[in-house]
């Protein structure tokens, strides 16, 4: 019997088809396979090349570590509280269902098995498939006994196999900065969660305030990424409730915001009053060439004169005009 799976195909012209689990692995309506990783139950779905940075080597984990265990002394931060202070951010309760990209060796899954308190899924995804076996082998035995249903897959965040509003919360902390396309990234997230969910997000990013101090040029000296500035403009045009903080002595910028898919409630047709006139809507979209400026002041005192705006004189005129009512 063939099982279904909250996973869809990410080939090219597959729209997202929903995808069934054989014992080989995750297969579409039109053939395409995902296979598991050997002596696992993980899809692979994409992964990075062997030997293409220092995440897809095999001692990735401990390289990984080490460059964990710097950040926390350099910056004076007690990780513990700092994960579960981000993790907080997702505000997530019994029952949710949460997505972490870039998972890496799993460092969050503890905590946000906690903050499920025992009941709850977790899909942890990286496309660096020595780091996620690492977090498999430290946590898939320990975790699940916590009643907490934790999975694993080799995908690509920027092109993630998950359907359309699947999750609570989605959340990313430390390797953003380094997606092929960072807003594809977000947009991403902001797709497989949930209207009314949130995501959250955050890597290495400077406060303004400390980017051209000396504080901060040793920063960048030492790693150029302390550079980046926060990825606002990709955000989506729909987000509500954003954030931007900064952990880690302001040295890593977090963005935070709740998803929605209905536009924002703006009115750009409520007239304006006064003697310009016009709506958001006609001041945006509405605009004519230029005219000679001494017929423009003409305009101006004859839409004073008649006691309306310039906007319905001028509309009011080129109908006359165009012969229309």
């Amino acid at each position: 019997m063939v099982n279904h799976s909250p996973y869809c195909c990410i080939a090219p012209g597959c729209h997202r088809a929903p995808l069934s689990r054989n014992p080989e692995g995750l297969v579409c309506p039109h053939g395409h396979l995902f296979a598991f990783i050997p002596g696992t139950t993980v899809p692979l779905f994409a992964s990075e090349p062997e030997g293409a940075n220092e995440y897809s080597f095999d001692n990735a984990a401990e390289f990984h570590d080490n460059a964990l265990r710097w950040v926390f002394s350099t910056f004076e931060t007690d990780e513990a509280s700092l994960r579960e202070r981000l993790i907080a951010r997702l505000e997530l309760g019994r029952g949710a269902r949460v997505l972490v990209t870039g998972a890496g060796a799993g460092d969050d899954l503890p905590y946000l098995v906690r903050a499920l308190s025992g009941d709850g899924e977790i899909f942890a995804q990286d496309i660096a498939k020595q780091m996620l076996l690492a977090a498999i082998s430290r946590y898939h035995a320990e975790l699940p006994i916590s009643g907490v249903n934790l999975q694993f897959s080799v995908s690509d965040a920027t092109n993630l196999p998950f359907v359309d509003d699947f999750f609570d919360a989605a959340y990313h902390f430390g390797g953003i900065n380094l997606f092929p396309s960072i807003p594809n990234g977000i947009a991403e997230m902001n797709r497989v969660v949930k209207p009314g969910g949130v995501v959250v997000f955050g890597d290495e990013g400077l406060a303004p305030w400390l980017t051209d101090t000396e504080y901060g040029r040793m920063l960048i000296t030492n790693n150029p990424l302390y550079a980046c500035a926060p990825p606002l403009s990709a955000l989506p045009d729909t987000a509500r409730a954003v954030k931007l903080t900064w952990e880690l002595s302001n040295c890593f910028y977090v963005i935070e915001f709740r998803v929605c898919r209905d536009p924002l409630p703006i009115n750009v047709d409520v007239p304006h009053l006064g003697k310009r006139g016009g709506t958001i809507r006609s001041r945006y979209f509405g605009q004519l060439e230029g005219v000679a400026p001494s017929l423009r002041e003409q305009v101006y005192v004859e839409a004073e004169r008649r006691g309306v705006s310039r906007v319905d004189y001028i509309e009011s005129a080129l109908r006359t005009a165009l012969g229309r009512d």
